[in-house]
Formats: C-alpha cells, sequence, structure tokens
C-alpha cells in the first residue's frame, strides 16, 4: 500500500513541475463582435489557444476541461444594462475517440482536433441581451471575460478519487490515509492556483450605436 501510494505522489509531482510549462501556450480573445440574431444582441468571439495545452492534456485523461464567457452589455457610461455566464464544456471520449462541446444544452462533437480547434476560434451566436435594450442613437459596447479551467470546477473531486483512489484502509492503512490528504492537497493548491486561468483574457467590442448592428 505504501508503495503504491509512493507511485501515486510521483506522478502527481510529475504533473506538477510539467504543467507549469504547458500553461505558456496561453489561450486568449483576439476579437468581439456585436451582431444581431433572433431579435436579441449577440456577439461573436474569435479566440486563439483553445483548447489549451492544460485542458487538451486533461481530455485525453478523461476529464472535461471547460471555458467560462463572462459576456456584458454596458453603455457610454460604463453602466451594466445587462450580462450572462455562458459555459462551454469539452471532453474527448476514450472509446470512440471524438471530441465534445456542450454550451446552452447542446452538444457538438469533432473527429479531429484541428475541426475542434477551428470551432472554438470563431464562437458565434453567444446572446448578450435582447435587442429591445439598444436604443437607436445610444452608444454601447459588449465585453466578455473569459476564464479557461484546465479541470471544470465540478471535476476537480473527481481528480481527487483518480489519483487518490476511494480506498480508506481502517487499521493497518494509516500511512495511505495520511498520504491521500497530503495528495489531496497538492491538487487543490495545484488546481486552485495554477489551473484556472484569467489573466489577459478580458476584452471588449468596439463601440457602436443601437441602431447600426449587423444582423
Amino acid at each position: 500500500m505504501r508503495r503504491a501510494c509512493g507511485i501515486r505522489l510521483v506522478a502527481v509531482l510529475a504533473l506538477l513541475a510539467v504543467w507549469p510549462t504547458l500553461a505558456r501556450a496561453e489561450a486568449r480573445l483576439v476579437d468581439v463582435e456585436p451582431v444581431l440574431g433572433d431579435e436579441q444582441l449577440q456577439c461573436r468571439l474569435h479566440t486563439a489557444g483553445l483548447p489549451g495545452a492544460k485542458q487538451l492534456q486533461s481530455m485525453q485523461s478523461g476529464l472535461e476541461a471547460s471555458v467560462e464567457l463572462n459576456l456584458a452589455l454596458v453603455d457610454e457610461g460604463e453602466r451594466l444594462l445587462a450580462g450572462r455566464t455562458v459555459s462551454l464544456r469539452m471532453a474527448f471520449d476514450l472509446w470512440d475517440e471524438v471530441f465534445s462541446v456542450r454550451a446552452d444544452g447542446r452538444e457538438r462533437r469533432f473527429t479531429e482536433l484541428s475541426d475542434l480547434k477551428a470551432y472554438l476560434a470563431e464562437l458565434g451566436g453567444l446572446v448578450v441581451a435582447p435587442a429591445a435594450l439598444l436604443a437607436p442613437d445610444g452608444r454601447y459596447r459588449v465585453q466578455v471575460d473569459m476564464v479557461v479551467h484546465a479541470v471544470a470546477p465540478d471535476e476537480q473531486q473527481r481528480v481527487e478519487d483518480v489519483i487518490v483512489g476511494d480506498g480508506r484502509p481502517r487499521r493497518e492503512g494509516q500511512d495511505q490515509q495520511e498520504a491521500s490528504v497530503s495528495l489531496g492537497r497538492l491538487i487543490r493548491i495545484f488546481y486552485k492556483g495554477g489551473g484556472d486561468d484569467r489573466a489577459g483574457h478580458a476584452l471588449a467590442s468596439a463601440w457602436f450605436r443601437g441602431g447600426e448592428v449587423r444582423p
């Protein structure tokens, strides 16, 4: 048992050593374009670097990665008029070898990584607010904040269970239990400190008049 825990500890430490290097290939927002559709103000996002290296490694290990897009409509006085959050859940089916993205109750599947990257590079149809909020002569812009999760927040407990294991011996395995607690702390420190990437992911569209938004 002690040997098994030692192997798991080495594996976690190896990941902690490698993943900060992978994080340098940052995902980022490139452009935010407001558009009209279905009586809604929507936005089209151009991105780069999605999925990130850490996200891809997690997905290919059977875990889900995610991207949170916080969308906001502000007026000329920088007052918040409306906002919502869109969550993209990304996964890789280890059996069928297919990538998938889930958002707003819809799922898209891709057999090639290049197709997944192309889809994430141009995200359209993201609803920001009802178009009725826009006055024809008012000046507005759409602000977007992107938060990249190497592992989706609700998947992090699964990471601990996979690496640490569910077994909790009652007597003789006290060393294993202590090692499991230490592993859990390492994982939490890693994911809270370096697993989520927020820096540099905020971007706003150019100012536009309410009556100038293209369908």
